[in-house]
């Protein structure tokens, strides 16, 4: 287990060469790197949910393989979640604009991809040791931001799936069960303190 964390958070600290293929990548090929960064930014998403979740579920003992997988390295796995998310928005929208002289827009999918990278830039810049000691409870609260994240993720791949005319993604669909679940898991955690 503490090699596996150990390369995760190895990746972590390594993630800003997820940039390099675009020096080496035909358009096509970037398009498809872009969506593939996309859809890994989503599992690494859900993987930070997953432990919180698990516990207020009350599923601890049922878990905790899988709790002693993530827990640990939850912030690198955030960080993570940012690169490839950066990564994909480089690929699908700034590269393009830059690349073909684009007039700049701004549809509807585009809008909730943004918000989701520009609410994730503060929890990425905060995912270190450093900054948990300096916001103490203050750091639990900005990370609240991923319940709004969540959903913004969820519009986001949702309205590129119905603009492509394909029906619902698998990437919405996995996101927004995984959405209806974190409310669960937050609604029974209020539910047992009061009881």
């Amino acid at each position: 287990m503490k090699i596996l964390h150990k390369i995760i958070i190895w990746l972590a600290y390594a993630s800003p060469v997820l940039f390099l293929p675009f020096f080496f990548l035909t358009v096509g090929e970037r398009v498809e790197y872009g969506k593939n960064m996309g859809t890994l930014s989503i599992v690494l998403f859900i993987i930070t949910l997953i432990p919180s979740m698990i516990r207020r579920f009350g599923l601890s003992k049922e878990f905790s393989l899988l709790i002693k997988f993530t827990l640990p390295v939850r912030r690198q796995f955030g960080i993570l979640m940012f690169m490839t998310a950066f990564t994909h928005y480089l690929a699908m929208k700034v590269i393009p604009v830059l690349q073909f002289k684009l007039p700049p827009s701004l549809p509807a999918y585009q809008a909730f991809g943004l918000a989701a990278i520009i609410l994730t830039l503060p929890l990425f810049l905060t995912s270190n040791n450093c900054a948990t000691r300096k916001l103490k409870s203050n750091w639990k609260k900005l990370h609240r931001l991923t319940y709004i994240i969540g959903w913004l993720i969820f519009g986001h791949v949702l309205l590129i799936s119905l603009r492509a005319g394909e029906g619902i993604s698998i990437q919405a669909i996995a996101i927004g069960i995984v959405m209806v679940l974190e409310i669960a898991s937050l609604i029974k955690a209020r539910v047992s303190k009061v009881s």
